[in-house]
Order: C-alpha cells, then sequence, then structure tokens
C-alpha cells in the first residue's frame, strides 16, 4: 500500500491545480506553487498591477515565475507509471498482481 500511495502522491503533484492535468512546461512561482506556464499566463492575462496566485491568493508585484526542469523531468517519469497503475475500475499495480479498486489516500 505505501507504493501505491506514494504513486498516488506523485500523479497528484505532477498535476497543474489550474487545468488539473499533467503539468506541461510547469512554472513556479514566488510562493512555492507549480503551474503548467500556459495556465498561468492566461489566469494572469488581463492583470496589470497584482498577481494573485491561483491557489494561495498571494498577490506579488510583478508578473514573475521560473521555468521548473525538475518537475518537468518527474512529470515525464510519472506519465507512463499512470498508465501502468490505471484500469477501468481502479489502480491496478502490476507488480502485485493486485486489484485495489478506487484506492484515493487522504493529501495532508
Amino acid at each position: 500500500m505505501e507504493l501505491v500511495t506514494a504513486l498516488v502522491n506523485l500523479q497528484e503533484e505532477s498535476s497543474c491545480p489550474i487545468c488539473l492535468e499533467y503539468l506541461k512546461d510547469p512554472v513556479t512561482i514566488n510562493c512555492g506553487h507549480n503551474f503548467c506556464r500556459s495556465c498561468l499566463n492566461v489566469s494572469w492575462k488581463d492583470l496589470d498591477d497584482t498577481f494573485p496566485c491561483p491557489v494561495c491568493r498571494f498577490c506579488f508585484p510583478y508578473k514573475s515565475f521560473r521555468r521548473n526542469p525538475q518537475l518537468r523531468n518527474l512529470t515525464k517519469i510519472d506519465k507512463p507509471l499512470a498508465r501502468l497503475t490505471k484500469t477501468k475500475r481502479g489502480c491496478k499495480l502490476p507488480i502485485l498482481g493486485r486489484r485495489l479498486g478506487h484506492y484515493r489516500p487522504s493529501r495532508h
């Protein structure tokens, strides 16, 4: 079960909180939250003087983010793992050969 929890957590952390898909060209803003670059650009498109984080709403005086190549690489690793562990009825770990139904551990 620890492996399943780790995989679920990795998949959740590899997702953009705006589009809920895997991060594409991930960027990190000053509060530490990560987004797809295009999602953040759309979110901040019509703003001029303050730029709030879409997650924690902390406002920044200027549009600033930095690319996150490590997160991009982790997302590339996670995508094939997600395909290996998902079935129509839930998660299945081929290594364990055990069906896990709709197992979703709670986030901390």
